[in-house]
């Protein structure tokens, strides 16, 4: 299928009260992705974050046996400096706004004179609110004024905050505030020196400095210290700073083998406060909410065709999905079940896009789980909940485009290229009865469309089954059936039955998450998030072991690939990055 050159269209056109608003599928094929995180702390899945738009990982590659090269520095994200001093000191926000919203944009390379102004602002303002509130235990248990006590607290807090005990140096200089012209009283000292650590390079850095040698599986490598491994675990199962449980470990020197890991990420994966939001942090990542050109929550609906859609139920449609990522992971879901569960999470915002009484469902925020239809109106996984297809339409009608452009690139790794600005501006007149017949007819009109509209087109008609909003509609608001029956060679069951004729959406979610492809990409999105490293060679020995226990089926959780994420040579060791 010719898929080197791409095409957009109006969509609008001629068409009585057909197509949305804007051009094209909007898929971009720039450099850049969202912010994940890392195994050490950063990291992006493909790119630079916030440089534009987002292309799509690359498809599963060879297995280089080895540990790939990484970052001996990483800096802490904004989210996970929220979660950090939060853990450490109680701080859940700073005036009244999250403390990761109050910080310099997320970014990599050198620090920038901005962002250390930033980030001394924001310690300044942290230390003030701890030692003037009610959690100034979690940072100094004692009378700052009683002797030792301000030493005992950099010793005690400090090893919490580096992730390590402080060198006999460091105390020094922590304690240098207690002597400086003109003195200040001791519990202005023990706000200095609460707002000197978290400036600090070694609380803001996530750094692996052990040099230890040892022999790995295909050479030499360096084992990180306990303290290291403990902090490479903390910040991917919870973005967040070891508890005192992984420190204890960490300083009996626990934590040098599969097993001992394997043994704390199980206690920590159970902990559903704190893993849960990573895991919907990944999802959210792996779905392109990141993306600048996605279209997750960004356009609004005619009120006069929709009249049950409110621009506030982007609020709801967001909350619903970190409800459902973390759900459908927490009662040992796999990723076939991000395509087929039927749970969903309601309130009287979005119960009625689902056939729902909305009077019988609490007030937004407060959500419900309940089990949707899975016979007659079904709602099969992600992409029939109401974000997505709400998402995924135009301003006054559905988009098929959308939709399967999302389903082939995002989750297929089908990446048509860049759209030949030739046939951006096609329009076609007359009058059609759906939406799908109008859609066909603009796209198979011209040559250079049909290669990526083969592809796009059939996965988004299936979906029309779902209107601009996601509620289940028979008839097109153009006056039509609705028939979401297709054939196409873009889902294949591996029977010897492609091309495949695919009639509900049903049999299109259990054809992607039947995938290998599918399958392989998502444990690639996997490793990437997790270690913050672009896929590769050494790394895609990791992602072939998931794919194979992900063509498993439901036999392989979204937890279990979690904790396995933690068991490779390269999650407990590293290599020196070449020059």
């Amino acid at each position: 299928m010719a898929l080197a050159t791409g095409c957009t269209a109006t969509i609008g056109g001629n068409n009585a009260g057909g197509g949305g608003a804007g051009t094209g599928t909007g898929i971009g094929t720039g450099a850049g992705t969202g912010v994940g995180t890392g195994s050490a702390g950063t990291g992006t899945t493909t790119g630079t974050a916030g440089s534009g738009s987002v292309i799509p990982l690359p498809p599963p590659g060879t297995c280089v046996p080895g540990i790939p090269a990484t970052t001996q520095i990483p800096r802490m994200m904004n989210q996970q400096y929220e979660n950090v001093v939060r853990d450490l000191l109680g701080v859940t926000d700073l005036g009244g706004a999250a403390v990761s919203s109050v910080l310099y944009g997320d970014f990599q390379g050198p620090m920038t004179a901005p962002a250390w102004s930033i980030y001394q602002d924001t310690a300044t303002k942290i230390a003030a609110q701890v030692m003037a509130g009610a959690n100034k235990s979690m940072f100094i248990s004692c009378d700052p004024a009683a002797a030792g006590c301000l030493q005992t607290t950099v010793q005690t807090f400090g090893r919490k905050a580096f992730r390590r005990a402080l060198t006999t140096d460091e105390v020094s200089s922590f304690m240098a505030l207690n002597s400086l012209t003109p003195a200040g009283t001791p519990a202005q000292v023990a706000e200095a020196i609460l707002a000197a650590f978290l400036e600090s390079p070694s609380f803001l850095l996530l750094p692996e400095l052990n040099t230890t040698a040892v022999t790995a599986t295909n050479g030499p490598a360096i084992q990180l210290s306990p303290q290291e491994v403990a902090t490479r675990l903390s910040f991917l199962l919870w973005g967040s700073v070891p508890d005192d449980t992984l420190n204890a470990a960490a300083d009996a020197n626990q934590l040098s083998t599969a097993d001992q890991i394997l043994t704390q990420a199980t206690r920590m994966i159970a902990v559903r406060a704190k893993t849960g939001p990573m895991v919907s942090a990944f999802h959210d990542n792996w779905a392109q909410w990141n993306n600048q050109s996605g279209h997750w929550f960004q356009f609004d609906h005619d009120p006069a065709k929709y009249p049950t859609y409110l621009p506030a139920q982007k609020t709801t449609f967001k909350a619903e999905m970190n409800s459902f990522w973390e759900e459908v992971a927490f009662t040992q879901g796999s990723f076939q079940d991000l395509l087929l569960s039927n749970v969903a999470f309601v309130n009287q915002d979005n119960a009625a896009i689902y056939g729902l009484d909305p009077t019988q469902y609490p007030a937004a925020p407060a959500m419900t789980k309940v089990s949707l239809d899975s016979t007659t109106t079904p709602r099969p996984g992600f992409l029939t909940r109401a974000a997505f297809l709400s998402s995924y339409s135009g301003y006054s009608s559905t988009s098929p485009i959308l939709r399967g452009a999302f389903m082939s690139i995002w989750l297929l790794s089908v990446n048509p290229g860049a759209p030949d600005p030739s046939f951006t501006k096609a329009t076609v007149s007359g009058t059609f009865p759906t939406e799908k017949a109008y859609v066909e007819a603009l796209t198979m009109q011209m040559q250079p469309c049909k290669g990526c509209h083969s592809v796009f087109n059939p996965l988004g008609f299936v979906m029309e089954s779902y209107d601009g909003i996601g509620k289940w509609q028979t008839t097109d608001l153009l006056g039509g059936a609705i028939d979401a029956s297709v054939t196409t060679n873009t889902i294949d069951f591996g029977d010897g039955s492609a091309p495949r004729s695919i009639t509900n959406p049903v049999d299109l979610m259990k054809g992607i998450a039947a995938l290998p492809k599918a399958q392989a990409l998502y444990a690639q999105a996997w490793v990437s998030f997790a270690t913050g490293r672009d896929p590769n060679g050494n790394d895609q020995c990791i992602v072939n072991q998931m794919s194979t226990k992900l063509a498993g089926g439901t036999s392989y959780p979204i937890l279990t690939m979690l904790s396995d994420l933690t068991q490779s040579e390269s999650f407990r060791l590293r290599v020196q990055a070449t020059p």
